[in-house]
């Protein structure tokens, strides 16, 4: 059983206790959780059970307001809602979070993670403490981390079993610094293809191949214009679940421990319909006919992006690199 997994009865058991003793003390509250992703993906459901708990547990004086699809902006356009006060809460990919707080930078390196499993034992047995205090001095509240899961390679020209099968495969990437420079260092040509455009550019061979999160392959049917999928942890794709400082500092320490508590059920709701979902597509994927592989060696792939590492770490600060020298060490990496 998954760290993640492996504490929700006691997060539940510790919510029953801080809702008790707060549930007198909270004011009416209505706010607001903006995200960018569609009703069916775990950011927006994961937002549903924080929306209903907030209810059940101060007896209907909190409400909160789920936008999804972008209804409320982009990513960055979110955070930034909630530096001004004008949304309360958030999902978003670490790379927004990385225009915000540098060192969440950390996050959308290469082959930094080797497995959800390798991202859960950081999360839970190393200190991450900083980037919490980081956030907190750029004017976020971080909720907490998770989403333990990676954005895979696809494409319709090989099997990709080391660094080298990438060579002259033009492949279509986040538009992420740092995930540019990674394909680019496997050898790859990156596309700029618009995601919308994706599908008919994959299907003419405008463009070989992809990289997205297994749910998100599947929900775009991307499988039927493809042909092979690595199960390759390339770049991690981690997320975060923000807050407004000045709608959390607002609050009273009852209302800020409900709020504590409560968001950390929301990302271990996150985190369990991330795993359940991806695990769906992938078995799907596999029935209509994808061709899957893992890789066992790293190696080739973790030499051939050494310099993205270095070019993306040198800047940030020394515990930061700290911290990505003791993730490499972990057990689970080896």
């Amino acid at each position: 059983m998954s760290y993640f997994r492996s504490v929700a009865l006691g997060a539940a058991m510790s919510l029953a206790g801080v809702a008790g003793a707060a549930a007198q003390e909270v004011q009416e509250r209505t706010m607001t959780l903006g995200h960018v992703v569609a009703e069916q993906f775990p950011y927006h459901t994961s937002a549903m059970f924080m929306k209903e708990t907030m209810a059940e547990e101060t007896d209907g004086k909190w409400t909160l307001e789920v936008h999804p699809s972008g209804a409320m902006g982009g990513e960055r356009d979110a955070l930034d809602a909630l530096l001004l006060g004008t949304m309360d809460f958030t999902w978003v990919h670490t790379a927004a979070m990385a225009s915000f707080v540098p060192s969440f930078e950390l996050f959308n390196m290469p082959f930094v993670f080797h497995s959800p499993e390798h991202i859960e034992e950081a999360l839970s047995t190393l200190d991450f403490s900083k980037f919490y205090e980081e956030a907190d001095a750029a004017g976020f509240k971080l909720i907490g981390i998770g989403s333990p899961a990676f954005r895979y390679p696809m494409n319709n020209i090989r099997p990709i079993e080391t660094a080298s099968d990438f060579e002259d495969i033009k492949m279509r990437t986040m538009g992420v610094s740092a995930h540019i420079d990674t394909y680019e260092a496997l050898g790859s040509q990156v596309a700029s293809t618009s995601f919308a455009e994706l599908y008919g550019a994959l299907q003419t061979g405008t463009v070989d191949g992809n990289e997205n999160a297994l749910s998100a392959l599947n929900a775009m049917r991307f499988n039927e214009v493809q042909e092979y999928l690595t199960l390759l942890p390339t770049v991690a794709n981690i997320a975060v679940l923000v807050m407004s400082k000045s709608t959390y500092d607002a609050m009273s320490a009852e209302e800020q421990a409900l709020i504590d508590e409560i968001g950390k059920q929301t990302v271990e709701k996150n985190n369990s319909d991330y795993a359940s979902m991806d695990a769906e597509a992938l078995e799907a994927m596999k029935q209509e006919g994808l061709k899957v592989n893992e890789i066992d060696d790293l190696s080739s792939f973790v030499e051939a992006t050494a310099p993205v590492r270095e070019k993306y770490s040198q800047d940030l600060e020394p515990w930061v690199r700290e911290l990505m020298a003791e993730i490499q060490e972990l057990p689970s990496a080896k």
